[in-house]
């Protein structure tokens, strides 16, 4: 499992909580009074709660909006629960389609290298703020017990109880600063402190609305100055590289990258180095692969790579094994998690990773032809 799979896993079982505590406490003995009221408690709750998420959801992405506008970007796409309205060819068209979020998406453009993400970030935490205080001001009147059971402050109160326990359960999954399944605003936070990230962020904007529009990708911006994020950035010419079979110019960029390990992520710094053990061994003498191999790839960077279920360390393992040790059992248990690996992979990548897996598996073949076996689809 992911590192940002268990994150997320974390965050999920924290707003179960949050539901189950104040439901079985504020919200338990608020709903009482609901009993003595004339509406059907059950339909008044139904309702409160439908509201309440499409209140919380399109609050967040008009957040999106106005902070995507302040900071100088171009909205290019907003995903509502599915409902999405998008540009296309500068028109504005709707449709269905998936997005990276809990509830929704909001895609901007940026105008130019100036344009600032923070406003995208903040705006949506200041209006979650905005409305806690407003629930919290409408329940501390409408608990007064000198009001009369059918005054509207009673059923006001009733509702915002429930939004103050929908609205924390969905700024819990948005705002925490760790990498969860999606992208969100927590994460960005923890980007966007730095300036090179900023950029990064801006650059990868600019990619994936090219991508999006089936458009090609020209001139993608190299990053001297490597951190966690610009490293994602700087993957993007490296699979170019990997792609045209410019081995070198790959393994020069991937060593840049690994110049400083306090600078990355533990994880990304051993797919890098996957990486570079898929081009040593593809295209050094077997024996200088070997040593190379022996000498300066510890057990931790091994196992790491054995048991990484990612596109980049599955073909290097299927080298390692097939190559150095000329084990058909190991080879085969790769081969077996290459579909799930591409599962994983970004979609504009698959392409470029099921060349480069089919490459590794042939120079192992050829290598072993009385191993018989196919890579797996």
């Amino acid at each position: 499992m992911k590192k940002e799979d268990v994150a997320s896993l974390i965050i999920y079982l924290g707003m179960i909580m949050i539901a189950l505590i104040l439901g079985f406490t504020l919200i338990k003995s608020t709903f009482e009074q609901v009993y003595q009221l004339s509406m059907n408690s059950y339909l008044f709750a139904i309702i409160v709660i439908i509201v309440g998420l499409l209140v919380n959801i399109i609050g967040l992405e008009l957040g999106h909006i106005i902070g995507g506008k302040l900071g100088g970007y171009n909205i290019v796409m907003v995903n509502i629960i599915g409902f999405c309205f998008y540009k296309n060819n500068n028109k504005w068209k709707f449709g269905f389609k998936d997005f990276d979020g809990l509830t929704g998406e909001t895609t901007l453009s940026p105008k130019s290298e100036k344009s600032n993400p923070k406003p995208f970030v903040w705006i949506p935490l200041l209006m979650y703020l905005v409305e806690l205080i407003a629930c919290i001001i409408l329940y501390t009147l409408g608990s007064d017990t000198r009001l009369d059971v059918h005054d509207p402050l009673r059923w006001i109160a009733t509702a915002s109880i429930v939004w103050i326990a929908i609205s924390s359960m969905m700024a819990l999954y948005n705002f925490v600063p760790v990498k969860l399944d999606s992208m969100t605003d927590g994460y960005r936070l923890t980007l966007i402190t730095k300036k090179v990230n900023v950029l990064a962020y801006n650059e990868l904007m600019r990619i994936q609305n090219l991508q999006r529009e089936g458009k090609e990708v020209k001139e993608v911006k190299v990053f001297d100055e490597i951190t966690d994020f610009t490293t994602q950035l700087n993957l993007i010419t490296i699979y170019e590289y990997l792609s045209k079979k410019e081995y070198d110019k790959a393994k020069a960029l991937i060593e840049k990258n690994l110049e400083d390990p306090n600078k990355v992520s533990r994880t990304t710094r051993f797919r890098l180095i996957a990486q570079k053990l898929y081009i040593n061994i593809l295209t050094m003498p077997l024996e200088e692969a070997k040593a190379y191999y022996e000498a300066e790839v510890g057990d931790d960077i091994r196992r790491f790579i054995s048991n990484d279920i990612s596109m980049e360390s599955v073909r290097a393992y299927v080298l390692i094994a097939g190559m150095l040790d000329e084990s058909y059992g190991e080879v085969e248990f790769a081969n077996n998690r290459k579909p799930k690996a591409m599962k994983r992979a970004l979609a504009s990548r698959a392409k470029i990773e099921d060349a480069l897996y089919k490459e590794a598996f042939d120079k192992v073949m050829d290598a072993h032809p009385e191993w018989k076996t196919n890579p797996k689809e």
